[in-house]
This record gives C-alpha cells, sequence and structure tokens, in this order.
C-alpha cells in the first residue's frame, strides 16, 4: 500500500478521522418519544382550554338568548357604584337606549327628576343591600323623555363570599295596569263619594221625619247613630275597593268613641273580612259598643272591654275567625226580659247574611259574646 493510500484512511469526503472510532449516526425518534413528550402534552392542555373556551362561550350565547328572550322584561347589571354593566333586549325595547350609549351610565338615567333630586335611586340600592331587595315601583324615563310605570325589583349581586360585587333590576312596563288601577280606585272613590250623600240624605230625611212624627228624641238619636255607624262601615269598604276591609278597622272604628281612656283592648291576626261581612258586623260592634257605654263595663270609670279573635279550620277547609267580646268591672249584669234591635242583629242578621254564628252569655260579671264569621276569600 502506498504512502497516498495511507493517507486517504483518515479522510472522509474531506474530513480527517481518527482511525479505530466512529462518529455517531443522526436519530430520528418517533413522536411522544424522548424529548417530543412534553410538545405532546403542550398540544393535549391547549386542546382542553379551546374545548373549555368553546363551552364558556356556547353558556354565554344560551344565557344572552334566555336573556333576550324575556322580551317584556328589562334586566339590567350595574356595579357598585349604580353604573350599568349590562342589559338586555327587552331593556333596550322598554327605555330606548342602544347598548353603546347607555353601557357605564348611572342608572339614575331612568329616573324622573323629581326622584333624583331626592336621591330615590341611592336609596334603592342602599335597600336592596340592607334587605336583599327593593321594589321598583314607580315612574321611569325612556330615551325619548316619556314616562312609563316600571314595576319590579332592585336586587344585590353577591359573590361567592356572599359580599355585595353588583345589582340586578329587573321590571317592566306596568303603564297600562296603573293607569287601569287608577281609573278604578277614581271610579271606586266616586262610588263612595255618592254613596256618602245617599246616607247624608237618609240621615237627614229620617231626621226630619222622626221629629215631625213625635218620636221621642232618645229614639231619633238611636237611629241617626246606627245611620252613622252604616256610613262608616262604607268608608271602610271604600279604601278595601270595596273587596274586604280589616277587622282592625271595623273594631277599631266601633270602639274609637272610647279609646283613649285605656279601657278597650283588642288582640288578634290580621284578617279580612268580605264586603257583605263588614257591613253587617260594624254594626253588631256599634251595638255592642253602645250598650256597654249605657249598661255595661263602659258605662262605669273602672270597667273595661277586651276584643280577641283567632283563625281555625273546620273539617272541609273552610277558615273561620272566632271572635270573643268581653265586659268586665261593669255593672252586675242581668239577662234582658226581651230581645232588643243589637241582639236581633247579632244573633239573626250574621246568621242569615253571612253564614255566622253568635252566641251571648249574660254573665254577672260582664257580657261575654262569641261570633264565628266565614274569611274573605284568598286570606
Amino acid at each position: 500500500m502506498s504512502s497516498e493510500e495511507l493517507g486517504n484512511l483518515g479522510r472522509v469526503d474531506g474530513e480527517t478521522v481518527t482511525p479505530g472510532r466512529s462518529e455517531p449516526s443522526p436519530t430520528f425518534l418517533p413522536d411522544g418519544v424522548g424529548g417530543s413528550s412534553a410538545s405532546l402534552e403542550a398540544e393535549q392542555r391547549i386542546a382542553e382550554l379551546e374545548a373549555e373556551n368553546r363551552a364558556l362561550k356556547a353558556e354565554a350565547e344560551r344565557l344572552r338568548h334566555l336573556l333576550d328572550s324575556a322580551a317584556d322584561y328589562a334586566i339590567v347589571t350595574l356595579d357598585l357604584e349604580g353604573r350599568i354593566t349590562g342589559w338586555n333586549e327587552g331593556a333596550h325595547a322598554i327605555l330606548g337606549y342602544g347598548h353603546g350609549e347607555i353601557l357605564g351610565r348611572s342608572g339614575e338615567v331612568f329616573f324622573p327628576a323629581e326622584d333624583r333630586a331626592q336621591g330615590v335611586f341611592v336609596k334603592e340600592l342602599c335597600r336592596a343591600v340592607e334587605e336583599g331587595r327593593a321594589p321598583n315601583e314607580r315612574w321611569h324615563i325612556r330615551r325619548d323623555g316619556s314616562r312609563f310605570w316600571a314595576s319590579g325589583l332592585m336586587m344585590p349581586l353577591l359573590n361567592a363570599d356572599g359580599k355585595p360585587e353588583g345589582f340586578l333590576n329587573v321590571f317592566r312596563d306596568s303603564t297600562a295596569v296603573r293607569a287601569e288601577e287608577e281609573r278604578r280606585a277614581l271610579l271606586l272613590a266616586e262610588m263612595g263619594h255618592r254613596m256618602k250623600n245617599v246616607l247624608a240624605t237618609v240621615q237627614a230625611v229620617a231626621a226630619q221625619t222622626l221629629r215631625q212624627t213625635g218620636v221621642p228624641a232618645a229614639v231619633q238619636e238611636t237611629l241617626l247613630q246606627r245611620l252613622v255607624a252604616l256610613a262608616g262601615s262604607h268608608d271602610l269598604l271604600t279604601r278595601g275597593g270595596w273587596e274586604s276591609a280589616p277587622l282592625t278597622d271595623v273594631i277599631q272604628r266601633s270602639l274609637s268613641p272610647y279609646a283613649g281612656s285605656g279601657r278597650v283592648t283588642s288582640d288578634g291576626p290580621p284578617v279580612r273580612l268580605a264586603a257583605d261581612t263588614v257591613e253587617v258586623l260594624n254594626l253588631a260592634f256599634h251595638e255592642l259598643a253602645t250598650n256597654a257605654a249605657k249598661y255595661g263595663a263602659l258605662s262605669v270609670p273602672e270597667g273595661r272591654v277586651e276584643v280577641s279573635w283567632a283563625l281555625r279550620r273546620t273539617g272541609k277547609g273552610t277558615r273561620l275567625v272566632e271572635i270573643d267580646w268581653r265586659e268586665r268591672e261593669g255593672p252586675p249584669v242581668t239577662p234582658p226580659k226581651r230581645r232588643g234591635f243589637g241582639s236581633r242583629l247579632l244573633e239573626r242578621g250574621l246568621a242569615q247574611r253571612v253564614g255566622g254564628t253568635v252566641k251571648l252569655d249574660f254573665r254577672p260579671e260582664g257580657l261575654e259574646c262569641r261570633i264565628c264569621l266565614p274569611v274573605a276569600a284568598g286570606e
């Protein structure tokens, strides 16, 4: 072998190679082996995040669709400062503002000038935080300046710790309902006014007739007072829309002439009575109070009257109210020899007109009367 050939043994393509030493060849590993595992994990994590992001977008879109589907309701979110952060299409339709021109503005923009001057919006936010909700029943202003009657609630939005992080205001345009209520109230007021005029005319005619026929003054006074009591029941019904009235109001009106003495007490749960029951019961209490003032416990300084009532339900599910009238510390009581107007009114009028029951007990220590009546529907 020539010296030239020996020299070429250490060269490969012009590079010197040390005899007895071999160079490693390039190695190509399949994906997922060796250094590529981290890359695969990153790709999988990215895929998971993209899936979560798609799910969140779908949920947000679903919620947006639900909110916008409530087209009759304005649903407005606000931050803790009362600035608007979002709303649905119902709010856009009712209030008239576009999203771009309303976001970031104070929710006070919907309130009339007189309410803004009185700080009504801030008071509503405070009440929502303190009580968990605040009724939103008042006039609001649209973008074009027109007014509408809003009916809804302001509620706090709470974070995971239960602390307020904003507000949710949900309301609807109830202008038509409000107008109908006002119209009905006006008609009822007019009806009440006319009824008062009719009763005043009846009183005047009765008084003149009784005087001309020589009826004793005591009888005249008794009749006129009964007419006044009847007019009083109509006043109560006017306030209740001619449908019902609270039992407490009936009792207080009948006993108002004696209430300041501290000798009359009344106690019981809230109860509303139907219109026909109010009329008869008001007259009945008038008769009981008049009798007590003339002959019973209210005829002496130390006497007193206690009125209490409780609710109970019959086996058929009907709700009844049991009213107890008790007189104490008055003159000794003896049963009357004949039934007067008051007794007949109690025992027959309540039973025949409203299906109630009455039990009079002329105890020596004081008259007791138990009245059982049906409660107004819906109570």
